[in-house]
């Protein structure tokens, strides 16, 4: 991992004194991809501002509204009612704040966060770490939301719809990324941004994903994509789920293969 780049500390140095300032900002941490040790010159800076019992939502109102006035900014977006604020600077410099209350301090393991300043000494308690390994009820969602659209291969090519067949191989290619993740027992706490997934990977679900064809929109750039990634999550995902105990939908699969194979005359 390469160290932060000067640009990446003099902003965090110049929101850490910011929200110092700040008289109700109990506690502040560098958390995300940086506060794990884990970044790059690409990172965003990802803080977690601790404010009083009920002041989370009020305080990252304020700073949605505000934050523009001091820190020249093209974007300041309020999320999850305000308990988020997501910023980008005119210098595209990207920053999210997220304001939490006392409780909600065990949502963070102290081991991927760094402390920037503690005005007092509560702070996120020790996590016994436990291997994440994926369950019945994650896994069949996946499998069935991936053959759902497959089938609708069928519905794109029929209208013409090539931008929104597009759109679905894009749907497949996240799944298949989020079952590779799966297979490696990396929990959806522990994959950081979503801009960064690669050293998330084996070196052979890499090239799997990177043999993947460029999709072109047109009818047979829409049933290469498809196929090419049913290919690849199929057999992945039938391996994972007798590991953990899952019965296959084999009613699904078959009902799936037959309608592409009634209606586009394709066997995969």
């Amino acid at each position: 991992m390469a160290a932060m780049t000067p640009e990446q500390q003099s902003l965090i140095a110049r929101l850490q004194a910011h929200l110092e300032a700040d008289p109700r900002v109990e506690a502040l941490w560098l958390g995300g991809s940086l506060g794990r040790g884990a970044g790059d010159e690409y990172s965003d800076v990802d803080l977690i501002a601790l404010v009083a019992d009920g002041k989370a939502i009020g305080t990252g109102q304020t700073y949605g509204r505000d934050l523009g006035q001091s820190i020249p900014c093209v974007i300041v977006r309020p999320l999850f009612g305000g308990g988020v604020v997501t910023v980008v600077t005119e210098a595209w410099e990207r920053f999210d704040i997220s304001f939490v209350e006392p409780a909600g301090l065990d949502r963070f393991d102290p081991s991927e966060i760094k402390n920037l300043f503690n005005r007092g000494e509560r702070q996120p308690s020790p996590r016994v770490a436990t291997p994440y390994r994926t369950s019945p009820e994650t896994l069949g969602p996946m499998i069935e939301e991936f053959f759902r659209i497959l089938g609708l291969m069928v519905l794109s090519l029929g209208r013409e719809e090539y931008l929104l067949g597009l759109s679905g191989i894009g749907f497949m290619r996240q799944l298949t990324l989020d079952l590779m993740l799966e297979e490696n027992g990396i929990g959806p706490m522990s994959r950081g941004g979503a801009l960064s997934r690669r050293p998330l990977l084996t070196p052979q679900q890499l090239a799997a994903l990177d043999g993947l064809a460029t999709v072109s929109a047109d009818r047979e750039g829409i049933i290469r994509g498809n196929l090419d990634l049913a290919r690849i999550f199929v057999p992945r995902a039938r391996r994972l789920a007798a590991e953990i105990g899952l019965d296959w939908p084999q009613a699904l699969e078959d009902a799936v293969r037959r309608h592409l194979k009634g209606q586009l005359d394709l066997v995969w």
